[in-house]
């Protein structure tokens, strides 16, 4: 039998919004940001931060 991995939902920080994506683990999530130039952070629903855009000052 094949298990299927449960998605987890994680919401996706922009300037003056958010939007929310269903991915797989916290891993997809900070690869799905690092691709998306103006993401500011990502976190789950729960409010737990898994991704921070870094800094260039």
């Amino acid at each position: 039998m094949t298990r299927i991995k449960k998605k987890k939902v994680y919401l996706f920080f922009r300037t003056g919004h958010f939007y929310p994506l269903e991915l797989c683990d916290d891993a997809e999530a900070a690869k799905n940001a690092e691709c998306n130039p103006g993401t500011t952070k990502v976190e789950t629903v729960s409010g737990r931060r898994v991704w921070t855009a870094t800094t260039t000052h």
